[in-house]
């Protein structure tokens, strides 16, 4: 009992440990941003495996041979089972496991042997080790866990001296605790093959129906394992993904950290120069924000946009007809802007493209545009949806509370992944057009 007590607090120890890990979430530090958000990645956490292989034992008549453990003349220890496992995160998991398989030892030095058969079932929780101890290697192709497990077994041995009389039988359900190791390779998104290794401790020494010595009867098997993983998503946390554009960025960080930390300390040094801190609000009296000591043009009316300079930037109404007429045709699309992989926050620089759409609009009460956001064709079609909606209504937000645009004039359409401009380059498919109804 003490034994279990001490493995149910390592599981609770370590797991705890691991649920601290950083989480999936990626979020902008854009404060500039009125429609910063959380985006959180979603990744396939489900996976089934069958197995199959030898079984093997260690006990009292394994003594003349360590590896494979238990065999006899004519008869393969075989086994065969399956598991199901389910990811928490990129670190660790649960998992259910079933098993059943045959073993039989040769003649011991006693002219002793067993054949037998053993059936086990239990739960237990997995750790991630190569992401554990390689957290930055992504997108991975091996996998190596190991989990520890409890349950039961259920098994029925019959013991034979040297003339193959039988000694007696033994039969048993009891509980079980198990360790167990799997290296996996990934052969595509959704398949898996490898190797499961597997040890049993059954509490007692009659596995073998012959109790000799202090050491409990051991039993477990090596095979073959098949994988296959479940879900909607592109990638699945087992193999640590992430986005290759988000892994160019953070490589790039980490590459440029010393960079970082210069620019830094510079700051730091413009700041002491000064006498004041970029985080302390310099005065801006035209409020155009750019501060007055930077502004050379102070006194630029309210809304006029301007540049890091505090001059105002001329805007040309470009949706002009060639008639003349003063609106465009409709279809024609008045601008796009365009945005990060997975993100619906609209940057600060695609607020000019928005103030040259807004001065078009409150010149033209009766022009009527439709707001059309779009992704790239990476994920489903149900979550692409979903997020081509929050674009539109981050540039519907902005309109209408930045630029004072009637939210009746603009309808929002989510395109999801349907109308990709190239298969090619997905930064352009990761937009909101502004089309004339």
């Amino acid at each position: 009992m003490k034994k279990v007590s001490a493995l149910l607090m390592i599981l609770f120890l370590f797991t705890t440990m691991v649920i601290a890990q950083p989480s999936n979430t990626f979020r902008s530090d854009d404060k500039e941003s009125d429609s910063t958000e959380v985006e959180k990645m979603k990744y396939n956490s489900w996976e089934a495996s069958i197995f199959a292989g030898m079984q093997n034992y260690y006990g009292d008549l394994s003594d003349r041979n360590f590896f494979p453990g238990g065999s006899k003349s004519g008869n393969f220890n075989w086994n065969a089972g399956f598991k199901v496992k389910y990811n928490f995160s990129r670190y660790f998991g649960f998992q259910g496991n079933f098993n059943y398989g045959k073993m039989a030892s040769q003649l011991d030095a006693n002219k002793l042997s067993f054949e037998g058969s053993a059936m086990d079932f239990d739960l237990g929780v997995f750790f991630n080790i190569t992401t554990l101890f390689n957290p930055k290697k992504y997108n991975k192709r091996l996998f190596w866990d190991i989990s520890l497990n409890l349950g039961g077994s259920k098994y029925n041995t019959e013991s034979f001296d040297a003339n193959d009389a039988s000694l007696g039988t033994y039969d048993d359900l009891t509980a079980l605790i198990g360790i167990g190791t799997a290296v996996q390779y990934r052969l595509s998104d959704k398949i898996d093959l490898g190797i499961d290794f597997r040890i049993n401790n059954v509490g007692h020494d009659l596995i073998d129906n012959v109790a000799k010595g202090k050491a409990n009867d051991l039993y477990g098997h090596m095979s073959l394992i098949l994988g296959y993983t479940f879900g909607k998503e592109a990638e699945a946390y087992k193999w640590n993904p992430l986005d290759d554009e988000l892994k160019e960025l953070w490589d790039a960080v980490d590459k440029n950290s010393d960079n970082i930390d210069s620019l830094d300390k510079r700051v730091s040094k413009l700041e002491a120069y000064h006498g004041k801190s970029t985080e302390e609000e310099l005065p801006d009296d035209d409020n155009d924000g750019v501060p007055n000591e930077f502004d050379q043009s102070p006194d630029t009316p309210e809304g006029t946009m301007v540049n890091f300079q505090g001059i105002p930037i001329p805007i040309q109404d470009t949706t002009e007809t060639k008639g003349g007429s003063g609106s465009s045709d409709p279809g024609s699309i008045l601008g796009s802007v365009f945005f990060d992989y997975n993100r619906s926050n609209v940057s600060r620089t695609d607020y000019k493209k928005l103030a040259s759409i807004a001065q078009y609009l409150n010149s033209h009460d009766d022009a009527k545009v439709q707001i059309v956001g779009h992704t790239d064709a990476k994920g489903s079609d149900e979550y692409n949806e979903k997020l081509s909606k929050k674009r539109s209504d981050a540039v519907v937000k902005i309109l209408t509370d930045g630029f004072g645009v009637d939210s009746s004039r603009l309808e929002v359409v989510a395109e999801g992944k349907k109308s990709n401009l190239s298969t090619k380059y997905d930064d352009v498919n990761r937009r909101v057009d502004v089309v004339v109804k």
